[in-house]
């Protein structure tokens, strides 16, 4: 049997490990929200052709990975790239896994027209002053 003053402590205890443990589910699902609109932001401006718009979703450092390799990295190279895209692309998130409170990994579906067809991307954000930007994009194949 546990002692009276033994009791109060422990439910405390659990009190505060509930209230912590519901701020991390409502930061969580906060955080989901603000990276789905990322993503569809991105989606919008790629398919508006508004390759500045695009590239000031990513980081300083932020680079996009072709499936072949072939890399860009800051945004005026990622302006350029996204300037130059042609046709429209659809984008359905798969999964958003959080590695760490700051560094999520999304995971794409794109949808181009034929014969290109259905694709895959990967997103690695990051979230610096309260704002997720796109740190890596690969386009996986």
């Amino acid at each position: 049997m546990v002692p009276m003053e033994h009791r109060a402590l422990l439910a405390t205890f659990l009190l505060a490990a509930g209230f912590a443990a519901s701020g991390k589910a409502q930061s969580t699902q906060a955080d989901e929200r603000s990276i789905r609109a990322l993503v569809q932001v991105f989606a919008d401006a790629r398919n508006a052709h508004d390759g500045p718009a695009v590239a000031a979703l990513y980081s300083e450092d932020g680079e996009w990975i072709s499936s072949s390799g072939y890399a860009l990295q800051g945004k005026e190279a990622l302006s350029r790239l996204w300037s130059g895209v042609t046709g429209q692309v659809t984008r359905t998130i798969q999964s958003i896994d959080f590695a760490a409170p700051n560094i999520a990994v999304v995971r794409v579906f794109t949808q181009y027209a034929e014969p290109t067809g259905l694709r895959h991307e990967t997103f690695i954000l990051v979230k610096q002053r309260g704002e997720w930007n796109i740190r890596v994009h690969q386009s996986v194949d």
